[in-house]
């Protein structure tokens, strides 16, 4: 039996670090103050070990070889570039678990059949006299054990934090060999059961920081409102400090040997909305080390969030480190790639979901600006399924691995200031062990505000409980809150706290629609402080199928057993980071500006900027009619932060049709993330509409000739056959040639969203469509009509009848009555009169006809809103104008198909098929797709969908809302669905140009 299978720090909970450094603040020395400047793989003192390794995988540490002998071969094993993820690369397969444990739960036992991968590092390095050389694995899950040169090293846990180790005695001159062991679980996996693709690996940097004897060990500083930094320095040796702002030395303090203090006089402040930057710089043996920084104030007071003493509301996220190609292995390009992104969407701040992030994170945060809720690498979420939910965290068991985790994070992070809020981390629930976490974060960094969410949830709490909480935490926090619950608990429970929703309106596939009906209970409650949206990414991995076809890999597709399905496609943004509509949706309802039109023809202006005057923004003034621009104007509007203003508008030409008035709020000048120009905000007001439809008095009425089963309506150029029994028009010949593969159908069914289709079985209303027993499968409903009569009236030929919309066997879904016109110039006008059934349980998904065209339709262009997919309740990012539409774009496209594309708000829309263009017009929601309802329905990934010939065109009276139920949340409100016993009135008019 190989020695290595007989090591036991991995199934040891009270053993989590074996020779590691003490905790500290992150920090790069560097050779000279000029170089600190540069990024830190620039340091002559940092040696980095990334790139190729030697690797070798086995499916049970009993099959591991004793690779860390100085005489072992490895010229077998395969190579890998760290950082990586061993499942990116066929080592084993990735699991998605949304909570269950990924392996059985039995605390404190560790699997024996424990999948491992052995890492080995060759490199050239010479130690020097007089330094010391700390070895760091910034992230690697889930353990380590490190070898060099043969010799037993150290043992480390905590997958998101580093590791680090003196190697100063173990290095030789010259050629050097890391060997490194990661174990897929240890006992530390009972604390890592966060929502996420299940991986392992090395998947942050590893390097060697050679170090000054007697120099730097630890940093800690705090910079607030007063222009004071209060300087904590670890050293044997005397410190010289420095604090410059864009290279000039505002004050210094030479040979500090423990603590100091600086002062700026009338500093300028940071925030998100302006993340001013000053450097300190300090200087020991042969390191310098800069540490940028900003002067700030955060605080809950009276349980309003604030920043520099002023009111702020969080517009945030949820983000993962997570990459489709290398999995948890995201360098600082990804990372600012991905927050220039955000800030170009309004969003202003990041929940570290649900662990400390790569150091380069947080620099970045600092440097462009966001407010970071900073959370522990801490979640025993499985416990719940073994209704054991405190089994973890009140088991003393556990408590110095818990606090192990909270004191890295904080000593790492603390000198940060983006981090405005400190987690103990997440989905917990509440136990002795949190309770200490707690108290230690409160007696060392009163500074930041504490949020953990897990306490909210303790149904039955004691008097001392809540006694404990209101000493302790700032923030009443909740996740996916009903819209209808949130009031009674800002007066219930949350009074005196700051009221925060940590996760909300998620995000999965088609999602978000409820985020303006949030904000607006955001912006009228002043201890609201916001949310964070789940999530930025969907969380996928890059895959083909057998037929060299690429599609995003999610739960289930990895060969996993056990998994969460799709539940981890839910990002407002695409694994390529493509934005989905919900991005868009959050953009326009995170503005910081809004703009409303007033009965006097006048416009108020909303500066929600906490900081920011709206005079540092341009406001353009335009109007588009028939998509060409008449009218523009710039201007400069003046409105201090918090407050309003009203202007007159601007002097406008309204004659015509189509009219749309634009207001767009755009930077004037450069910033770290946009040019000047981007666009902030952007409304639309109607002004003019289209004209209606007038007969040609010239026209003869078209003839009619009679069938026994249908009725032809024959005009110049045109035929037009309407089926007795069912009521609808069954072809529609234009210049000799049919244009419908099959009779019109009415339709109230939808591909089911992922939030139709709610794990959470009271949001699920897909079952209700699936079958109930009085209306069955509305997937597939029946029209039947009676009286069906045709007669000729002065202008037109007009069909109607009395019809019933339901499933065969089943009760009515609709009744009412259906009436065409057609007139001579082959215009068809369809109106219905109906009532949704008062039986129903449920509300109705869409309402309308179906009109399958036997070619595609192409040139495609409406006037509705958008350009974007839109619903009732997700349309404050689209803008009323006339578009292009592409059926089946990409760029909305959701991996496990579901209903998408619709505009709501459409007032005509014109299309070729087979050489004739066509117009409809009315006020209507449409979508056009290559693909049927029934098919999307049932494909499980994009690639499984079969391109029909033609094109299946949507018109629906309405479009329910899709809300954000997926898995807690909130269903479309009332008013944004189609409900029981709902009146309809519904007109559309089809014509041939």
């Amino acid at each position: 039996m190989h020695q290595i299978a007989k090591m036991n720090l991995h199934r040891d909970p009270g053993c989590f670090r074996v020779n590691e450094l003490a905790p500290r603040a992150y920090f790069i020395p560097f050779e000279s103050e000029e170089q600190t400047r540069q990024r830190r793989e620039h340091s002559a003192y940092y040696f980095s070990l990334n790139g190729e390794w030697r690797f070798s995988y086995r499916p049970s540490l009993y099959e591991m070889e004793d690779f860390y002998l100085q005489d072992f071969d490895c010229t077998s094993f395969a190579t890998v570039t760290v950082p990586e993820n061993w499942q990116m690369h066929g080592a084993d397969c990735a699991q998605y678990q949304t909570s269950p444990y990924p392996f059985i739960f039995d605390p404190p036992f560790v699997p024996e059949k424990n999948p491992c991968a052995a890492y080995i590092k060759d490199f050239e390095l010479t130690p020097k006299a007089g330094k010391r050389y700390e070895l760091h694995f910034e992230g690697k899950d889930s353990c380590v054990y490190v070898w060099m040169n043969g010799s037993f090293i150290g043992y480390g846990e905590c997958p998101h934090c580093d590791s680090v180790f003196d190697v100063t005695a173990s290095l030789r001159a010259g050629q050097n060999r890391l060997c490194v062991l990661v174990l897929k679980w240890c006992s530390g996996s009972y604390l890592d059961d966060q929502d996420k693709i299940r991986l392992s690996g090395l998947f942050r940097d590893v390097y060697i920081l050679e170090r000054s004897e007697g120099g730097l060990t630890d940093i800690a500083f705090t910079a607030g409102m007063d222009g004071i930094v209060r300087l904590d320095v670890t050293a044997d040796l005397p410190v010289q400090v420095k604090l410059e702002k864009e290279g000039q030395v505002l004050c210094e303090a030479r040979d500090v040997d423990r603590s100091t203090a600086l002062k700026v006089d009338s500093p300028v402040l940071w925030s998100s909305e302006a993340p001013e930057l000053y450097d300190l710089m300090l200087h020991c043996a042969d390191e310098y080390v800069r540490i940028r920084f900003g002067f700030r104030d955060v605080r809950v007071e009276n349980g309003i969030f604030t920043v520099n003493q002023r009111a702020v509301k969080l517009y945030g996220i949820n983000r993962h480190d997570f990459s489709p190609d290398t999995g948890y292995a995201v360098d600082y390009d990804f990372i600012r790639q991905e927050l220039l992104m955000m800030k170009r969407y309004n969003i202003n701040a990041i929940r570290t979901s649900h662990y400390p992030n790569s150091p380069f994170f947080y620099e970045l945060c600092n440097e462009l600006g966001f407010y970071v809720l900073s959370e522990a690498d801490m979640e025993c979420h499985g416990c719940v399924y073994m209704k054991e939910w405190e089994r973890i965290v009140d088991d003393p068991l556990y408590a110095p691995a818990i606090h192990d985790r909270s004191l890295r994070m904080y000593h790492a992070l603390k000198n940060l200031s983006c981090i405005c809020i400190w987690s103990l981390g997440n989905e917990s629930h509440w136990g002795e062990n949190l309770k200490q976490e707690a108290i230690y974060f409160k007696e060392t960094d009163p500074t930041r505000p504490l949020h953990y969410e897990g306490w909210s949830g303790v149904k039955e709490p004691t008097p001392q409980d809540l006694e404990f909480w209101r000493s302790y935490f700032d923030f009443y926090s909740r996740m996916y809150p009903q819209l209808d619950t949130i009031e009674e608990q800002l007066s219930n429970g949350a009074e005196g706290f700051s009221y925060l929703m940590c996760e909300y309106s998620h995000a999965m596939g088609n999602s978000c629609g409820d985020l303006r009906f949030y904000d607006e209970m955001i912006q009228r409650e002043p201890r609201f402080a916001g949310g964070f949206i789940w999530e930025w990414c969907d969380q996928a991995i890059r895959m083909q199928d057998e037929e060299g076809k690429e599609y995003w890999g999610y739960g289930g597709d990895f060969g996993e057993r056990h998994h969460g399905r799709n539940i981890c496609m839910d990002g407002v943004v695409t694994p390529d980071r493509q934005p989905h509509s919900a991005l868009l949706e959050a953009k326009a309802v995170y503005a910081p500006v809004r703009v409303e039109k007033n009965a006097d023809g006048g416009f108020t202006f909303f500066n929600r900027h906490a900081f920011t005057d709206l005079k540092e923004y341009d406001t353009v003034w335009s109007i588009l009619q028939s998509g060409k621009k008449i009218f523009e104007q710039r201007n400069v509007i003046s409105c201090a932060p918090g407050a309003c203003v009203t202007v007159p508008s601007p002097k406008l030409c309204l004659d015509g049709e189509n009219a749309v008035l634009y207001v767009h709020i755009l930077t004037r000048t450069p910033t770290q993330w946009a040019e000047p120009g981007h666009g902030v905000a952007a409304f639309s007001f109607r002004l003019k509409g289209a004209k209606p439809a007038v007969t040609d008095p010239t026209l003869p009425i078209p003839e009619v000739t009679e069938s026994c089963s249908a009725y032809e309506v024959r005009g110049k150029g045109f035929s037009y056959t309407f089926r007795k029994d069912e009521g609808v028009l069954g072809e529609m010949v234009i210049g000799g040639k049919n244009l419908l593969a099959a009779p019109m159908e009415w339709n109230c069914f939808r591909a089911p969203t992922d939030n139709d289709d709610s794990m959470m079985e009271k949001c699920n209303v897909y079952r209700h469509w699936a079958k109930t027993s009085l209306f069955g499968c509305i997937a597939y409903p029946e029209i039947a009509v009676r009286n069906f009569t045709c007669n000729k009236e002065d202008t037109c030929v007009c069909l109607s009848g009395d019809f019933l919309f339901a499933v065969q066997g089943r009760a009515a879904i609709s009744r009412g009555q259906i009436e065409y016109r057609i007139f001579g110039d082959g215009r068809i006008s369809v109106h219905q009169h109906s009532r949704i059934s008062d039986a129903l349980s449920y509300w109705l998904p869409r309402y309308g006809y179906t009109f399958a065209f036997a070619e595609p339709l192409k040139d495609i262009t409406y006037f509705g809103y958008g350009p974007a997919e839109c619903y009732e309740d997700k349309r404050s990012h689209a803008l009323l104008g006339q578009y292009p539409y592409i059926p089946d774009d990409p760029c909305r496209a959701y991996e496990k198909p579901q209903e998408s594309g619709s505009h709501l708000g459409t007032e005509w829309l014109t299309a070729k098929t087979a050489g004739v263009h066509l117009r409809i017009s009315g006020s209507f929601s449409f979508c056009a797709s290559r693909y049927d309802v029934h098919s999307v329905a049932a494909a499980k990934h994009r690639k499984d969908l079969i391109l029909h010939d033609g094109t299946y065109l949507y018109l629906d009276y309405r479009m329910s809302g899709v809300g954000s139920a997926s898995c807690g949340g909130q269903t479309p409100i009332p008013a944004c669905r189609i409900e029981p016993g709902e009146e309809v009135d519904f007109s559309i008019e089809l014509q041939p140009l």
